[in-house]
């Protein structure tokens, strides 16, 4: 076979296939091959740019051309004295994979010629990983253009079933903070570590029409890449060519895009609309080359919530038309403050991507590479929960990201070649309230619902600004059977983290007269201890600094690859976290460790072609590769949890909370009373004449947050075996192992936390300290995969895909969130922190993917292209917990002082009784007894009577889905295109409205059995249970319902 036919087969099978120390991930490819002739001359030129590059050929007939443009077509020529010259034409690149060629050269007296190129051979790779090129991404039905919408088709990925903004990536079962997403070479995560996407945006962090190739890798053996414990995905991004192209985009839906609900409910009003648009083509022929592409998305949000005698779709318990009505009147006549909406509102969210990207071949040696990146976003949400939010106390996200790349790859010799980059990264997000971000957020209590106006308490100073520059080198030596790879790369990190929690206050009353007259059972506030205008003196400030240096060698021993390398990384943050003299006294030890840590990373991979050796008597085999390899990743730790320890020292300002508008402060802050809020503008009344509060003349030090000399960077130990068939009928198989090992994990200890007593199943009873968390690590944990796939291309332009998997993974921290206590508290645990592994929240246990797909040239050389993908996968794992008392955990509230658990209350394992009699419990009643035991006898709760419920031992509902792309090329100015498409999700539910609906346990937890604490001898006081609490329809953006998208793109 052709490499050329190979290869645009290879394309169609693949439509279905499937860091942050700095990663340089590489976004060229590199071709190799054994020619018959040494000193042979062989030059493989890049027909779209006139790109070429030449080579000798060793002496042992061994080439290595590296830092070669992706895609193609290429034209390869090998020339010899006394030999005629023999040429290869196209032949196509791809993203992290090496092109093996074999070339025969014959005398130019003889007449025959033999010149092959083995497909089979042609795609060199080690590790587990998915590719994805231009034609596979136009294929693959999406809604939210996002790149989860891509990454899903590996089996070994799983996307939780929100939108593109929440979509959270985790390949075998790892947490999304570990993944590694680059643009070009260069990471794009988010810098900071809050958004639950991974990425530094809101939605998509590139627009998808940039982009021209794709790769999900697992275990990326090559040295040169780092942040690799999660995922690593890659994204190129289209060049400029000796021809113009573009194209011109537009895509608009609302809410009759979207099917009604079983009983006939209509998805709320929305809208949304993207327009985009792409062009590349020379500056100067066969020199130097453009490409720009820009992206603009606008939406009005569903208006979701509203009152009680609204029509909004989720409404309110209590409160009612009138009463909301009078609490805005309220806030304006008497405060002058304007609330907003509660029923039936839409916030506007915006994106804006733009990409401008030069090429330059400065010479035959030298060719560089110019990029301009800037994506702005505008995101509203809501902290607060519940369905009588006023529009002014949500707030906005509004990320701003800059970045610049160059590149220079050089040719210095016939063996030698380099790659030198530098590149900048800027965030800045100024996350704020709708309305005005410092009038206090008040909280009214109206029957069974809790009414919030106001600014949101966390975004009254809430400002991040990150920058990073990159600087990196990279030299291949090509010694014939060796290529030795070596380089270095440098980050330097500055971080901007302003966080008051409360700057604004927090106010709560009881009843909406209590508003009107500013009588408030509580206040809550938090004041720089320099002022109440210095907010910068609150600011986490502080360096990263990160060198990485790797070395490696591939070996090419007949059929034989091999990879030995090794990696190490370095990172410190040379300023010190404030000391807090609180904390040293308490421990004998200091919480103002600077992070210093290090890691080598030895990795080894292999690739055999064993046709012969396995299969040589069996025509029925094709050509049978087995690849694999093993060694240690090290992964990237989010930045936000580097600032814990600088935003959590203590000394920098005063936290007051104060239970009534006449209860009385401490001595220590002056005494006195806060009083009631007062009409006018209440802004700082805690600051103002009817309040005594003065900011102490001491620095207040309290609870922080300090870290583990000893601290090393998630790490895993991670490997892979695979086996790669392709049959004489042209199927391609693969049976593919990965097995993940923990090396070190973050674990989270409270350094107060004391073992009181035991309750009556065993489990202690601690008392709690101020809040000190340590972070350490752990080395609980990992992961296992067995993965299987298929790939078919028939007559008539049909093929077919499918792939299983089955994935286990185990954690021991979830690590969900950005805070250490909030990282810790909302952990389930039976006893403390004796936390064992257990499954992780974002695994899929087993996921199977069906592909099919028809293209076809109904009329001229128009193409009519139908892509189908089903995709069922297991729910994720969820624990069944305890209902307990607010901030009232059964294993202890109390402790010398104040303070609360740091266990958050229905985080605690259920204890499952045996039966009625069980003496563990008290049941409040026999009827109560008798709900329980059915409830667990009718469960798999069956399985844990008499012990507790583990972490995770409960699967959400399987999810499974049908999409359909349909798309049809129109003809139009010369050889120009329209391209219409239509995305058809969530078929089943088309054809049944109960079908593809998805239900989750909400935060993967249950609180099933209710307690109302213990009694003296440490027996569960059981009043009731709640057979489904927590199980939600995912629906708010129509995950539940069939979805239609129809686009137009002019092509040219």
């Amino acid at each position: 076979m052709s490499s050329k036919i190979y290869t645009s087969v290879l394309a169609a099978f693949l439509l279905f296939s499937t860091s942050s120390v700095f990663a340089e991930v590489e976004t060229t490819s590199s071709l190799r091959g054994v020619v018959n002739v040494a000193g042979a001359v062989v030059s493989a030129t890049h027909t779209p740019t006139g790109t070429s590059k030449s080579k000798s050929v060793s002496a042992d007939g061994e080439f290595y051309l590296s830092d070669l443009l992706l895609g193609g077509p290429y034209d390869i020529s090998i020339s010899a004295p006394g030999y005629r010259t023999e040429s290869l034409g196209g032949v196509f690149l791809v993203l992290n994979k090496t092109t093996d060629i074999t070339v025969t050269l014959v005398s130019s007296d003889i007449e025959e010629i033999t010149v092959t190129a083995t497909a089979s051979e042609g795609s060199i790779r080690m590790g587990t990983g998915t590719f994805f090129d231009r034609d596979a991404i136009d294929g693959i039905p999406t809604v939210n253009r996002s790149i989860a919408d891509i990454a899903k088709m590996d089996p070994r990925v799983s996307i939780n079933t929100g939108s593109s903004r929440y979509s959270e990536i985790s390949v075998m079962g790892a947490n999304n903070r570990f993944n590694d997403f680059t643009i070009d070479g260069v990471s794009y995560n988010d810098p900071f570590g809050l958004n639950a996407n991974g990425f530094g945006s809101m939605r998509n962090p590139i627009g998808m029409e940039f982009i021209d190739q794709i790769s999900v890798d697992i275990t990326p053996f090559d040295v040169s890449r780092g942040n690799t414990t999660g995922g690593s995905i890659a994204s190129v991004t289209k060049s400029g060519t000796n021809e113009f192209h573009g194209s011109i985009g537009f895509i608009e839906r609302d809410e009759d895009n979207i099917g009604d609900s079983p009983d006939g409910t209509e998805f709320p009003s929305f809208s949304e609309e993207t327009k985009y648009f792409t062009l590349g083509g020379p500056i100067i022929k066969d020199r130097l080359f453009f490409f720009i592409g820009y992206e603009d998305f606008a939406a009005a949000s569903p208006a979701l919530y509203g009152t009680v005698d609204s029509n909004a779709p989720i409404k309110a318990d209590t409160l009612t038309t009138a009463m909301a009505e009078e609490i805005k009147s309220i806030a304006m006549n008497r405060y002058g403050y304007d609330a907003g909406e509660i029923s039936n509102f839409a916030l506007p969210e915006t994106s804006e991507k733009m990409i401008v990207k030069l090429n330059a071949n400065i010479n035959d040696d030298h060719r560089a590479v110019l990029l301009y990146q800037k994506d702005e976003d505008l995101y509203p949400r809501k902290y607060n929960r519940g369905q009588t939010v006023f529009s002014n106390n949500w707030y906005l996200k509004p990320p701003v990201i800059d970045r610049t790349s160059f590149t220079l790859y050089s040719d210095w010799t016939d063996q030698l070649s380099t790659k030198v980059r530098y590149s900048s990264y800027e965030l800045t997000e100024d996350d704020h309230s709708v309305g005005d971000p410092y009038f206090p957020e008040s909280a009214i209590s109206v029957g069974g619902d809790t009414v919030y106006l106001g600014g949101d308490r966390y975004r009254g100073a809430n400002f991040i600004n990150i920058k990073s520059d990159y600087i990196s080198f990279k030299a291949t030596y090509d010694l014939g059977n060796h290529v030795i790879t070596g380089g270095i790369d440098l980050e330097d990190t500055s971080v901007y983290n302003l966080f008051i929690a409360r700057y604004n206050g927090e106010v709560r009353f009881s009843s909406i007269a209590d508003f009107a007259a500013g009588t408030y059972n509580y206040v809550r506030f938090h004041v720089p201890q320099t002022g109440i205008s210095d907010v910068d003196s609150v600011a986490a400030v502080f360096d990263i600094e990160k060198t990485a240096i790797f070395l490696q060698d591939k070996i090419y021993l007949g059929d034989v690859v091999l990879s030995v390398g090794v990696r190490y990384d370095d990172v410190k943050t040379p300023d010190k976290p404030m000391l807090n003299p609180k904390f040293l006294d308490t421990y004998g030890y200091p919480n103002n460790e600077a992070f210093d840590y290090d890691s080598i990373q030895p990795r080894f991979g292999f690739n055999w072609d064993a046709t012969e050796t396995l299969f040589g008597d069996r025509d029925r085999i094709a050509s049978a590769t087995l690849r694999g390899g093993y060694g240690l990743f090290s992964g990237r730790v989010p930045n936000v949890w580097y600032s814990n320890a600088y935003t959590r020292s203590g000394g920098l300002s005063d936290y007051v909370r104060v239970y009534g508008w006449d209860a009385g402060l401490p001595s220590f802050r002056g005494g006195g009373t806060v009083g009631p809020m007062p009409a006018g503008d209440p802004s700082f009344f805690w600051m103002g004449p009817g309040s005594s509060y003065t900011i102490p003349s001491s620095p207040y030090f309290n609870d922080a947050q300090g870290t583990d000399p000893n601290f090393e960077a998630p790490a895993s130990w991670r490997m892979n075996l695979a086996l790669d068939l392709v049959t004489a009928k042209g199927y391609e198989l693969t049976f593919e192992y990965n097995h993940d090992d923990v090396d070190a994990a973050v674990f989270y200890q409270e350094l107060g936390l004391t073992l009181d007593s035991h309750l009556a199943d065993g489990r202690g009873v601690y008392s709690h300290g101020p809040g000190d968390y340590y972070m350490t690590n752990t080395d609980k944990g990992g992961a296992e995969a067995f993965s299987f796939t298929v790939r078919k291309s028939f007559d008539q332009g049909v093929s077919v895909f499918g792939a299983y998997s089955h994935v286990t993974a185990k954690d021991v921290y979830p690590l969900t969130s950005s805070q250490a206590e909030s990282s810790y508290g909302y952990t389930q645990r039976w006893d403390g922190e004796n936390l064992d592994a257990a499954p992780s929240s974002f695994m899929a246990k087993n996921k199977l993917i069906l592909g099919l797909e028809y293209r076809t040239m109904l009329w001229g050389d128009n193409e009519t292209r139908i892509s189908a993908i089903y995709i069922r996968k297991d729910g994720e794992p969820y624990s069944i917990t305890f209902d307990e008392p607010s901030y009232s955990p059964v294993s202890g509230t109390g402790c010398n002082g104040y303070c609360s658990s740091k266990f958050y209350a229905d985080y605690s394992l259920a204890y499952i009784p045996s039966g009625p009699d069980d003496p563990k419990v008290v049941f409040a009643s026999s009827s109560v007894a008798t709900d329980v035991m059915a409830h667990i006898n009718n469960t798999a709760l069956a399985n844990y009577k008499g012990t507790y419920a583990p972490r995770n031992g409960f699967t959400n509902p399987s999810y499974d889905r049908l999409d359909v792309r349909i798309t049809q090329e129109i003809p139009a100015f010369r050889d120009h295109k329209f391209i219409f498409y239509l995305d058809l999700l969530n078929v089943m539910n088309m054809l049944d409205d109960e079908d593809g609906r998805v239900f989750e346990y909400g935060y993967n937890n249950s609180r099933q059995i209710i307690v109302s604490g213990v009694d003296g001898d440490g027996k569960f006081l059981i009043s009731g249970v709640d057979d489904d609490d927590s199980l939600y329809l995912q629906d708010g953006d129509g995950q539940s319902r069939w979805q239609v998208q129809m686009g137009l793109k002019y092509r040219f």
